[in-house]
């Protein structure tokens, strides 16, 4: 059996609609590794539109639950993608802490897109069984608190 390369964090940040699953999905299937997405473990635990007071304690404990699991596969020697958006330069810097504490590499990937296409993006997502909804107001809501990447902030572009 051949070695693998060492295990390695692949984070990818990007707002709402960028296409951040769909590049999770592809560096899944060619690396291999596993994917963790905070969107489909909150459907699966708390449905496609849980109430703002089931969503905020929730996503606190699927992200732990995510890392917990992350650190297991990664002590295993597999390669682990993160689809979690990391939308402020604390969760990034916080990202990148946590990565360096497990002396583990990280690679942060960067979508960026258009806000037109990703509100018909994410307009077309809320259509599919099984994703979580964001309303038009919710998007808003989230965008303010995004934080594009800051100059000096290591990252490969996703073009």
């Amino acid at each position: 059996m051949l070695p693998l390369a060492q295990p390695t964090i692949h984070a990818i940040h990007g707002f709402i609609g960028a296409g951040k699953t769909t590049f999770a999905r592809q560096l899944e299937t060619q690396l291999p590794a596993l994917r963790l997405n905070s969107d489909e473990w909150m459907v699966q635990l708390y449905g496609p539109d849980p109430p703002e007071e089931v969503f905020r304690p929730g996503i606190v404990r699927v992200n732990v639950l995510m890392r917990q699991l992350a650190e297991r596969a990664l002590a295993l020697g597999l390669h682990v993608v993160l689809d979690d958006g990391f939308w402020t330069r604390a969760s990034r810097d916080d990202l990148r802490r946590w990565a360096a504490d497990l002396g583990v590499p990280l690679r942060l990937y960067a979508l960026i897109l258009p806000e037109a296409e990703a509100r018909r993006r994410v307009r077309e997502r809320n259509a599919q069984p099984g994703s979580l909804y964001i309303a038009p107001e919710t998007y808003d809501l989230f965008w303010q608190g995004f934080e594009p990447l800051q100059q000096g902030e290591p990252h490969e572009p996703v073009p």
